[in-house]
């Protein structure tokens, strides 16, 4: 039975949105095994595994905001499994930010191939919705992981100092 509330929202957008849902739960779930690496007793960074787990918290948050859009659109929320993270063990800090830059920019893509599709459409409300809940803040937090992986780039550069480098960049700088 369709909604009576559905109104220009084509059915690829609305498989779009579950695909999104779906992508914004890993990516949390990703996030949320980030924090806890850098948590553990043997790593043991703090700042690190606060930052990972606020992107967490911030991805399962634009999940729901997609949730309540497809509600309120009228289209119909189709609830996916979530799969486990790629990877589960890292390097270090520089790796982890390598990693989050990398998976980032994924998301980005995603994001940017609905709203292609949404534009194709006509669909002006999806591309809006996109425009103000997710777009912007996905390039804020592609640029701030880029400055953080130049920073620990430089910080890391020196085989002895390495660590310390990392260490600092924890305290002084997440």
């Amino acid at each position: 039975m369709q909604s009576i509330v559905k109104h220009n929202l084509h059915s690829e957008s609305e498989a779009d949105i579950n695909k999104l849902i779906n992508l914004k739960m890993t990516a949390s779930y990703t996030f949320l095994a980030l924090g806890m690496y850098f948590d553990r007793d043997d790593v043991a960074l703090t700042k690190f595994s606060s930052f990972f787990l606020e992107q967490s918290v911030k991805e399962r948050d634009q999940a729901e905001k997609l949730l309540e859009y497809q509600n309120t659109r009228g289209g119909r929320v189709l609830l996916q499994t979530i799969p486990k993270p790629s990877r589960e063990d890292w390097k270090g800090g520089l790796d982890a930010m390598s990693f989050s830059l990398d998976y980032q920019k994924a998301l980005n893509t995603c994001i940017l191939d609905v709203h292609r599709r949404a534009g194709v459409q006509s669909d002006a409300h999806l591309c809006d919705f996109l425009e103000q809940h997710f777009l912007i803040d996905s390039h804020d937090t592609i640029k701030k992981l880029g400055n953080y992986i130049s920073s620990l780039t430089r910080l890391t550069a020196s085989e002895t100092h390495g660590s310390m480098g990392e260490y600092l960049f924890d305290k002084h700088t997440l």
